[in-house]
């Protein structure tokens, strides 16, 4: 059973259809970011999965006993304590799953997680930079070794060195991987699997960001024509349906019937569609 199963989901926020018919499916060990424009809803999708809120129709099922944690993208001005105090409140919180599966010491496994991120277990939290914050936010995210780790913009206000180091602690993950980042050079060496969200679809393809790219393009070129084609039959059925009284006897009701499926198609692709799967041999890569 896949880690993250989501099922025919739909989202509306105020008069806006965010998602409609969404499916998605996430096993472990991959590696999945989320793109898209802002405003398409990738934030939205994490906290999704989160749990954070529900979908007005459809179902995210996680596989029973797995353990999640999520870093949302905006950094809290005030937590009590030092970075130590912080981490080791977070693995206090899953103590007892933690102790029945393997019985860590706190103060070690703390440490472990803090020193790999290049913290300072004595900083006070409320006096470190933005950069700082996040990596301490990330500690937190990190120390009770999730099963899905859900990483919303997680590069953003860290330097050079300690994304370097967020890489290296990624790519060992073994767990399920969902981020959201604009680092493109980040995401191209991180992510094995990218899914576009753009207009309520999703595209998706298993390959690195650069490869996605070179696919994208390929498909929108095909996508354009056939739309061009699409449109260019539907004006000339337009045409004949409102043609003279002799165009009116002389038409058929299959004929009319094909004409609204058609109007009703490009309404569709106007609004939200469902779900695309870019498929390889559309898409091969061109050099």
């Amino acid at each position: 059973m896949a880690f993250i199963n989501m099922q025919s989901v739909g989202l509306t926020f105020g008069s806006t259809r965010l998602f409609e018919g969404l499916n998605l499916n996430i096993e472990q060990g991959e590696k999945v970011a989320l793109v898209g424009r802002n405003g398409s809803g990738k934030s939205t999708l994490l906290k999704l999965i989160a749990g954070n809120f529900r979908p007005d129709s459809g179902t995210v099922a996680i596989q029973k006993g797995i353990r999640s944690a999520y870093l949302d993208q905006i950094v809290p001005g005030e937590i009590p304590g030092t970075v130590l105090e912080v981490v080791k409140g977070e693995l206090n919180r899953v103590k007892d799953a933690l102790e029945i599966e393997g019985g860590w010491e706190l103060h070690q496994q703390a440490e472990k997680v803090i020193s790999q991120l290049g913290l300072d277990a004595n900083g006070v939290f409320n006096t470190l930079s933005a950069g700082l914050k996040r990596k301490v936010l990330l500690a937190k995210a990190l120390i009770g070794e999730p099963d899905i780790l859900l990483l919303d913009e997680p590069t953003n206000h860290m330097d050079i060195d300690s994304i370097k180091r967020l890489e290296e602690i990624l790519l060992r993950f073994t767990g399920a991987l969902i981020l959201v980042t604009h680092d493109r050079m980040f995401l191209q060496r991180i992510a094995t699997r990218i899914v576009e969200i753009d207009r309520g679809r999703l595209f998706d393809q298993s390959c690195d960001y650069e490869t996605f790219l070179e696919r994208r393009a390929v498909f929108r070129e095909n996508e354009e024509t056939r739309n061009a084609l699409f449109d260019k039959k539907l004006k000339k059925e337009e045409q004949w349906v409102r043609g003279g009284i002799k165009a009116r006897r002389t038409r058929n009701e299959g004929r009319v019937r094909e004409l609204l499926k058609m109007r009703e198609i490009r309404w569709e692709r106007r609004t939200l569609p469902g779900t695309v799967k870019i498929e390889a041999h559309e898409a091969a890569r061109s050099g």
